[in-house]
């Protein structure tokens, strides 16, 4: 062998010295690859050895198989090797790889068709899965089953149970059963893959494919659960003033009565005045005409309506308000800044802003109280006007039962019985939850209404989880079957920060 090398690099010598062109150094090159591959080969032949006779002890299946994938490997890798370099790239090519030099392009083109070979033996190895699976369902189904199942597949005659199962096999196959099989198994094996997935990745996912993660219904039921958990439909409290806790002070009773005493009379002399002031206010509206009365309603944006005495009524109301608005005005002026912190706090609003801004947003809040407390007095109102409807539709044997089931007094007449049924209902909560539920209806057709992407912003907003991972899987199963499965949305890396200097 070593004779043989020295003669072609002696050839080779005097073929260079002979042509010193590029052509002929590119020849020579060719020529020694030719005859390296060659001398290889004999070589990897004569170092082959002989197979191992039989051995009494069994082997197994996986050795078996990576023996055999030994042995095809080493057979192709010889072919290959015999292969001149021009043929090897062109195979390459075919196959999708990149050419380089011989040795890589062996290798790449071995493991290439390696891989090849295993998704062969995988594919194979789930098509036998899907018919023992089907065999082993056919035959654990009773005859009668069977007999039905062939009279309904057009299978006629007296056969046995192992022929039944056998023809409705090949039925089965000729009908493309494998096939379905095979889609059966990667669809089950792709919904246990977007199972495993948290919501987040599931939602991202469906982002990139197109595929609406989200049920409108569904959304606007955990968004009105969030709501009622707020208590947004409970009855509108009215505001209460703050009242500086009073300090305990130690000391003799009798001095302790005679300031209760003292602070009492101050409280019915204030009292006194403020009838006093209201009465005077009074006197003064009665004095003006219809329509100054008109006008002064009109100013303060008041709808003029009724009798003279229900104008000047709704006159002095507002005043009464009015004054109660400014005293309240003056009173938040008057705290300190740690006290109006407070305050603001306690209100759900915003420490931000000056104290004049402060001030403003506790007022404005506390008017908005004041008109949802009046709207909602109102809608009592509407519900007790119904009830009483009802209630007098009934006979009056009918109206003492109900009193005597809610322990009240049954009273003599119809009208009484009415009455306090109506009051009951109005301290028991009946009209409030009638209120709850219409509030809630309202709500559920307002959401309805909006669009999906408003509704997601508002989940967002409120932290509501509206996702359903069954829903989202299903939708991604259906899209995938269509258009072909979807990856997993990948987390970008985060930039690195420029250190400084």
């Amino acid at each position: 062998m070593a004779l043989k090398r020295k003669a072609v690099a002696k050839a080779s010598a005097t073929i260079f010295k002979r042509s010193r062109g590029k052509a002929a150094s590119k020849k020579i090159e060719e020529a020694n690859e030719e005859v390296e591959a060659q001398e290889e080969v004999q070589e990897e032949e004569q170092q082959q050895p002989d197979e191992p006779e039989e051995q009494g002890e069994e082997i197994s299946e996986e050795e078996k198989l990576k023996q055999q994938e030994e042995q095809t490997t080493a057979a192709r890798k010889k072919e290959l090797k015999a292969m001149g370099a021009a043929d090897l790239k062109e195979l390459l090519a075919s196959n999708g790889l990149e050419p380089c030099n011989k040795a890589d392009m062996i290798e790449a083109m071995l493991k290439h068709e390696s891989k090849a070979r295993a998704a062969q033996r995988a594919h194979e190895a789930k098509m036998r899965a899907v018919v023992v699976q089907k065999k082993e369902e056919l035959e654990a189904m009773s005859a009668p089953e069977l007999k039905d199942l062939c009279s309904a597949k057009g299978i006629a005659g007296v056969l046995t149970k192992s022929v039944r199962v056998e023809k409705l096999l090949q039925l089965w196959q000729q009908e493309d059963g494998v096939n379905k099989g095979l889609a059966q198994m990667a669809r089950a094996k792709r919904e246990g893959e977007l199972v495993a997935m948290d919501k987040a990745a599931l939602r991202k996912l469906c982002e990139r494919s197109g595929v609406e993660a989200f049920v409108k219904e569904i959304m606007v039921e955990r968004l009105l659960k969030h709501e009622v958990e707020a208590g947004r439909f409970v009855r509108p409290a009215a505001e209460e003033k703050e009242e500086a806790p009073a300090a305990a002070k130690k000391g003799d009773l009798v001095d302790t009565l005679l300031a209760s005493e003292a602070n009492r009379k101050k409280e019915l002399e204030l009292k006194k005045q403020q009838e006093e002031a209201a009465a005077n206010k009074r006197k003064e509206l009665k004095a003006m005409s219809v329509e100054e009365l008109k006008k002064a309603l009109s100013k303060r944006r008041l709808e003029p309506v009724g009798k003279k005495e229900d104008m000047v009524e709704a006159l002095f109301q507002v005043g009464v308000q009015e004054e109660k608005i400014t005293a309240r005005k003056a009173e938040l002026k008057a705290m300190g800044k740690d006290d109006l912190k407070k305050v603001l706090c306690s209100k759900g609003l915003e420490t931000t802003g000056g104290k004049d801004a402060q001030v403003e947003a506790v007022l404005l809040h506390e008017a908005k109280a004041r008109e949802e407390l009046k709207a909602y007095g109102a809608k009592v109102e509407q519900i007790l006007v119904k009830k009483r409807e009802e209630l007098e539709s009934k006979t009056a044997a009918e109206l003492k039962d109900m009193c005597i089931s809610k322990s009240l007094k049954v009273g003599v007449g119809k009208e009484d019985r009415v009455e306090r049924l109506l009051e009951e209902a109005r301290r028991d909560g009946e009209v409030d939850k009638v209120l709850v539920n219409l509030a809630r209806i309202n709500r559920r057709e307002e959401l309805l209404t909006m669009e999906s992407a408003d509704l997601k912003k508002l989940c967002d907003k409120a932290c509501v989880d509206a996702l359903v991972t069954e829903v989202m899987v299903e939708r991604l199963l259906a899209h995938e079957t269509e258009h072909g499965t979807a990856t997993e949305v990948a987390e970008p890396a985060a930039k690195k920060a420029r250190s400084r200097k």
